[in-house]
């Protein structure tokens, strides 16, 4: 079983692809998760994201997105399920994920899209922080009360992006809007997508995910 979540800033993919990978035991792929790990490895491609996010602070190539997609995809078991979260975000991203996963003998069985408005988007992601550490997101108000705390889970610091601003998440919105649109529309197409409203709870939204897995 191969599923992808996908979704707008603050919509809520990583805490359901987190249930789905603990509910039918699955690989949980979080890039942004995933390419930390990788930076702290001490082969030429972790001391290369290292260098992109610590020092260049860039965003990492199509190159490396590939690369490290094809070595964490080949780490797992073959009869291990994966569930990706936030990927893929552009064409070319779905490519070369659906090649990989054709070189390892699988396929993406069903892609679930959970879409909020730029108005829910915007005030869930104003809350947001992140522990610097875990990787955790926090929500002010309720994992943390003030800009000086420490991550509950690790007691690592936190950090708020940059971007997580009404105008850093209206930018974001309009790159969603014109380069994973396509990627949702292409699986429209070949019939694998499902479309879930979450502004929902997460336990209705949950539901909903699971009345709609593969068999």
């Amino acid at each position: 079983m191969n599923i992808i979540v996908l979704g707008k800033a603050g919509s809520g993919k990583g805490v359901q692809s987190e249930i789905l990978a603990k509910k039918f035991n699955l690989e949980h792929i979080d890039m942004g998760r995933t390419l930390r790990e990788f930076s702290q490895k001490k082969d030429a491609i972790g001391q290369e994201i290292y260098a992109i996010q610590n020092v260049k602070k860039t965003l990492v190539s199509s190159r490396i997105l590939r690369e490290v997609l094809h070595l964490k995809i080949g780490s797992f078991r073959s009869d291990q399920g994966i569930v990706f979260d936030g990927v893929p975000r552009t064409l070319d991203q779905e490519q070369y994920l659906e090649e990989a996963l054709q070189e390892f003998g699988r396929r993406i069985d069903k892609v679930f899209f959970i879409d909020i408005s730029k108005a829910e988007s915007i005030r869930r992601i104003s809350r947001r922080w992140n522990c610097d550490h875990c990787g955790k997101i926090l929500i002010m108000g309720k994992d943390i009360k003030k800009e000086t705390d420490r991550c509950p889970f690790c007691q690592g610091e936190i950090t708020r992006r940059k971007d997580d601003t009404p105008e850093g998440i209206k930018k974001r919105l309009e790159v969603f809007q014109k380069e994973t649109m396509p990627v949702l529309e292409y699986f429209r197409q070949q019939g694998i997508l499902v479309e879930l409203n979450g502004e929902k709870s997460i336990e209705k939204v949950s539901r909903e995910i699971l009345k709609n897995m593969p068999d």
